[in-house]
């Protein structure tokens, strides 16, 4: 364990989404750096060290899936925990996206903050910050993608 923040790096080209990613890492204590497409992640990439990459899979110009080719193959980052998000559920294949790119998890959209920040945690092994996950204040009510936690 370290005593930096955990630095994230979020691919996503949307930014109502990438605000709410950030938002809730943020509180738990990551550094987050927002890249809206590909193109501008793999600029981060090559610049700067991150702990973990969170991206989405459909993006327009590099998609995640390049992204994460270009990651492991041409910038070398074979150990930097790669977190995929994706609405395409039933379109792919996650044994394969592990296999080919190196992923180590697969979240389906919609998810809760709370599976991101757990997995945040999970793969960069920071301890959790005691604070409950929200929505920023000005966050439309229908734009939360939290899912009620069941139990």
């Amino acid at each position: 364990m370290t005593n930096r923040a955990q630095r994230v790096l979020v691919a996503e080209d949307n930014s109502m989404l990438a605000q709410v990613i950030k938002f809730n890492l943020e509180r738990d204590g990551f550094e987050v750096t927002i890249a809206t497409n590909g193109t501008i992640a793999v600029e981060y990439l090559k610049s700067e060290p991150f702990d973990l990459m969170i991206t989405d899979y459909q993006m327009p110009g590099v998609d995640g899936g390049q992204l994460c080719q270009i990651v492991r193959e041409e910038l070398k980052l074979e150990k930097l925990p790669i977190l995929m998000c994706t609405a395409k559920g039933l379109e792919i294949s996650i044994d394969q996206l592990k296999a080919n790119f190196g992923v180590t998890d697969v979240i389906f959209k919609p998810f809760s903050m709370r599976t991101i920040v757990g997995l945040a945690r999970a793969v960069t092994e920071l301890t959790p910050v005691d604070v409950p996950v929200v929505m920023p204040v000005d966050m439309p009510v229908e734009m939360s993608l939290e899912m009620p936690v069941e139990g």
